[in-house]
């Protein structure tokens, strides 16, 4: 799939959500707007028939016409033009609410529509008692009052309705979810397949030279004369000899770096110093540096570091570290080790003077195939595999490697690793 179709895909799959995520907020204020208007409806129809019916046993007649104001969504105003009898309204009140439809607490309050004084009030906990009655409670006589009847505790979203919404809501959420991992995996691959790309392309320029010696050293060794030159057929084996393991030792690196991710490297621990180890390793490194005019500087904090650890891997790791030191510098190499050895851990420092690497290059060194970009330094070669070897040792020792760099001023690589 071509960059100009993914981002097309994308931008449609993004319009689809988007979709779903407005038209579930709409129908979520739709839901919300109707269950209110229905709860509305009903506390009418119920304040108008009590209204109704004090009424006609008041008077025998209704002659109130739409006698209720809803306040807020929780609070309505009953306006009531005659006595009222209490025990009646209360029970009622009750009865009504109390019905499974509703089930809600509730209070109300009567006030005197004159001077707006409470003249009664009470709160009526539907869910923890039965019906009772009210047997004491006074007949008020005046002409006119209201009524208000409050419902603090209702929901505004029913406990249904709630679990339907969080199910949608945890189910878009789901899909949002997988959506971006998919993208995220869709760009991994894809940055994946470009660096396979150029390690392809690197690993046929590494051949082809060696490869092209072979062929040029074969096409000699096949002359008729070359038996009477010994001296001459020596050097062109040497030199055959010399690309076949210049090959050799690419390849079993590739198949090394194969063998980690497959957990089937076989790691042999054995106990060494350290400070000893590295300078056997500083000792042949330093052949390549001082032919730059370069120099190594030894800064080691402890006389005896005694650690547990496979060796080999240890001194591949090192020679890797130091190599792209001296390989990605642009001046006169000057290349700093220090260690130190504590208690129950120990560490190494590496710091170079190199081209340095740029913050958002840091975090994908260690990536198998990845390639900083060096500037003007066109002639270093490699597969990426490198720093992909070293993190891939240093977990399979349960090491801790960390880098900090800053771009023209160089690198450091601390490697951390327990002394047993």
């Amino acid at each position: 799939m071509n960059m100009l179709m993914m981002r097309w895909v994308i931008l449609l799959a993004s319009i689809a959500i988007a979709g779903i995520i407005i038209s579930q907020a709409f129908w979520i204020r739709k839901g919300l707007l109707i269950n209110q208007s229905n709860f509305d409806n009903a506390v009418s129809r119920i304040l108008t028939e009590i209204s109704n019916d004090l009424e006609i046993q008041s008077i025998g007649e209704v002659k109130t016409e739409d006698p209720v104001l809803r306040i807020s969504p929780r609070s309505y105003l009953l306006n009531i033009k005659i006595p009222i009898d209490v025990n009646y309204l209360a029970d009622r009140l009750q009865t009504e609410f109390a019905n499974p439809f509703h089930n809600v607490d509730f209070s109300y309050e009567v006030y005197e529509s004159s001077n707006k004084l409470l003249v009664f009030s009470d709160t009526i906990f539907i869910k923890d008692q039965q019906l009772r009655k009210f047997k004491y409670l006074p007949n008020l006589n005046k002409s006119r009052y209201y009524v208000m009847v409050n419902f603090p505790d209702r929901p505004i979203i029913p406990s249904v309705m709630l679990t339907i919404w969080i199910t949608a809501i945890i189910i878009l959420t789901s899909v949002i979810i997988f959506f971006a991992y998919t993208l995220h995996v869709i760009f991994k691959q894809r940055r994946q397949s470009e660096f396979q790309k150029s390690f392809i392309n690197n690993l046929a320029h590494e051949f082809k030279t060696p490869i092209s010696t072979i062929s040029i050293s074969a096409h000699v060794l096949q002359e008729d004369d070359i038996l009477d030159e010994p001296k001459r057929l020596k050097n062109y084996a040497m030199v055959i000899s010399n690309e076949v393991n210049r090959l050799k030792t690419q390849v079993n690196k590739i198949l090394e770096i194969a063998s980690i991710e497959s957990n089937e490297m076989a790691l042999s621990h054995e106990e060494f110093d350290l400070n000893v180890l590295l300078d056997e390793i500083i000792m042949a490194f330093e052949v390549n540096v001082q032919k730059r005019n370069g120099t190594v500087t030894r800064n080691f904090l402890s006389k005896s570091c005694i650690i547990y650890a496979d060796k080999v891997h240890f001194t591949n790791v090192i020679n890797t570290l130091l190599d792209n030191a001296l390989k990605y510098c642009d001046r006169i190499p000057a290349i700093e080790i220090e260690t130190n050895c504590f208690e129950t851990k120990a560490y190494i420092k590496i710091k170079d003077n190199g081209i340095g690497i740029a913050k958002e290059n840091l975090k994908r060194v260690f990536d198998k195939f990845y390639r900083v970009p060096t500037g003007d330094i066109h002639n270093v070669k490699g597969f990426g595999l490198g720093l992909n070897y070293v993190k891939m040792v240093a977990n399979a020792h349960s090491w801790n490697i960390n880098v900090g760099s800053e771009v023209k001023k160089g690198s450091i690589f601390t490697l951390t690793f327990p002394k047993n």
